[in-house]
């Protein structure tokens, strides 16, 4: 029991805006569960201004009914939460909001800090910061985040705006709306995941697990198609995950639009619709794990992040100061300990 207690782990969360995603996609799910139920319950009618009758309708004709204004709530509902949850990803790794102007930021790099020479605890650095989780490496992943915000602005407005210009009376309208929809969220989608592959690239290299002399190659050494280091680390898994998820999502999309017959390309509507509910539900496990950085196993034991443009801005900085290098003896006890362990745990 007392070794049972011993390895039990600290699951709580680090911050809860991991709750903000999932706030946006619970309504989501119910109004699509509500038009399901009040269709089914009326009968399964084929509405006045559909052209022939079909088994399974579309989500945009049971929205052009009396529960127009459901779909209006629940497409502007999930619309909201998803731009707040972008922008909060940006606060986290930040401190500051987007579109808020930071001139007293500095984008100087410290020449007296070399890649080799400075040794010292990833914590010390970031224990008194602002940051709910870990920054940006480099300005890429934090124009990423950007890019993704307006993105997903303009795709979910399209989204509200297909709703709000029902398919019964504004049909060439709402057609248009909808693939603005699918357009901006695709590119916002792949922002997030070119953030994570980038931010996976870059946190590989600084993983205790990574192999021995990665210390040695920095970014700039590589080229933009190999990595080094502790690959499956929390970024590339989300990044990968999220592949994954937009891969299916095409092809899913590509049925609801080629396929011909109204039922079944409805049924892939309706399959895109609640599979989209599952992005929140991703977005919000990266919120988790990236408050809980502070937490984690290997956090006091990254041996180094100088060459990387945030972590070095921070060094600049006269508010991290407090630099410590790990004694020989503490990372003599990581390296026994870490013998003794699976290599195969997330970070």
């Amino acid at each position: 029991m007392e070794k049972r207690s011993n390895i039990s782990r600290d699951i709580s969360p680090g911050n809860y805006f991991f709750l903000v995603p999932v706030i946006g996609f619970i309504p989501w799910y119910g109004m699509l569960i509500a038009m399901l139920i009040c269709w089914a319950g009326q009968g399964h009618p084929i509405y006045w201004f559909m052209h022939k009758p079909q088994s399974v309708v579309y989500i945009s004709d049971i929205g052009a009914t009396n529960l127009n204004p459901l779909f209006i709530a629940g497409a502007g509902w999930q619309g909201l939460f998803l731009v707040i949850s972008v922008a909060c990803e940006f606060y986290q790794r930040s401190g500051y909001w987007p579109f808020w102007l930071r001139s007293d930021i500095k984008n100087s790099v410290d020449d007296r800090v070399s890649f080799n020479s400075m040794k010292s605890q990833y914590s010390d650095l970031l224990e008194s910061s602002r940051f709910l989780m870990p920054p940006w490496y480099t300005k890429d992943e934090r124009n990423l985040i950007f890019a993704a915000f307006v993105n997903g602005l303009i795709g979910e407005l399209g989204l509200l705006f297909c709703s709000i210009f029902t398919t019964a009376k504004y049909h060439h309208v709402h057609i248009a709306m909808v693939a603005v929809f699918i357009i901006f969220m695709l590119f916002c989608v792949c922002c997030n995941i070119a953030e994570y592959m980038l931010m996976g690239r870059h946190y590989a290299m600084l993983h205790p697990l990574a192999s021995q002399g990665v210390g040695a190659v920095t970014p700039a050494d590589l080229k933009w198609y190999q990595w080094s280091g502790h690959v499956w680390n929390k970024f590339t898994i989300s990044g990968v995950t999220k592949m994954v998820w937009l891969a299916l999502a095409i092809v899913w999309a590509i049925c609801f639009a080629a396929i011909k017959d109204n039922a079944t390309s409805a049924c892939f509507e309706w399959l895109l619709a609640f599979w989209f509910g599952l992005f929140f539900v991703l977005i919000s496990i990266d919120f988790y794990l990236g408050g809980r950085y502070k937490k984690s196993r290997y956090f006091r034991h990254v041996q180094t992040f100088a060459g990387y443009y945030k972590y070095d801005e921070l060094l600049a900085s006269t508010a991290f100061h407090r630099v410590s290098i790990p004694s020989l003896d503490e990372e003599a006890v990581f390296m026994h300990a870490n013998a003794h362990q699976s290599v195969s745990v997330i970070a």
